[in-house]
């Protein structure tokens, strides 16, 4: 009992760390709302680029399936068995049998709960690089090349998050503590949300960097103007 407990508390700190990253995601968006806004009307317009493809998004039992599910976490208390633990329900789920199926998915290496020291230190310098990298982006000094790079870090992560929900509810959703389940559609909504905007901020970072290019490259010419010296006199 208490290894099942210790079980259920590991995977309840999971759905814990999807819920904080796209609340974070909520922030950063918002953040950002003004300087989007300032951009949009300088990116050059070109041709509607085909619509993506839809992608796939978690679907859980259609008695936990509400039309506003991000909305509440405590309405997913299950009224027919208020005594359950949730403890007991997140232990058994085959998260093993997740990784198996799952075994090169970023949620792994990036939010799963662990204690291994190493690569909680991994973490936190990968980390460390993606908040470099971002910086860059929005002082507007990465280059093109970096741009894309950053973005399709980010877009891989968002991707590797939803297929881990995806997975986890197609194959243990009757199985998920219902108090959980408004969090983790709160999280593969904020994902779904990120990767929509991601082909966008990566062309307004793009124009960013050109303009601050274009006034860079100006004032190195007005510079070296004035430290050009006066011709002779006669």
């Amino acid at each position: 009992m208490r290894g099942s407990s210790r079980l259920g508390a590991f995977a309840a700190v999971a759905v814990v760390a999807l819920l904080a990253v796209a609340l974070l995601l909520r922030r950063v968006n918002a953040d950002r709302a003004r300087q989007r806004a300032a951009v949009v009307a300088t990116v050059p317009t070109a041709a509607s680029p085909a619509a993506p493809q839809a992608r796939r998004t978690p679907v859980w039992q259609p008695d936990a399936n509400d039309n506003e599910p991000s909305q509440d976490l405590a309405y997913k208390a299950d009224p027919l068995s208020p005594m359950t633990d949730p403890a007991e329900e997140w232990a058994r789920i085959d998260f093993s049998e997740m990784r198996r199926a799952l075994p090169d998915n970023l949620y792994w290496k990036m939010a799963f709960p662990t204690k291994d020291q190493e690569l909680i230190d991994e973490r936190a310098r990968i980390r460390e690089q993606w908040n470099a990298e971002y910086g860059k982006v929005i002082s507007n000094t990465a280059s093109d090349e970096e741009i894309d790079a950053f973005y399709d870090e980010q877009q891989r992560i968002s991707e590797d998050y939803l297929e881990w929900l995806v997975y986890l509810a197609e194959h243990y959703g009757n199985l998920v503590p219902r108090s959980a389940i408004g969090g983790l559609k709160l999280a593969a909504e904020m994902h779904l949300a990120r990767l929509e905007e991601i082909p966008r901020k990566m062309a307004e970072a793009k124009e960013r960097h050109a303009a601050h290019e274009r006034e860079r490259r100006a004032w190195l010419e007005q510079q070296q103007q004035f430290a050009t010296p006066a011709p002779p006199g006669p």
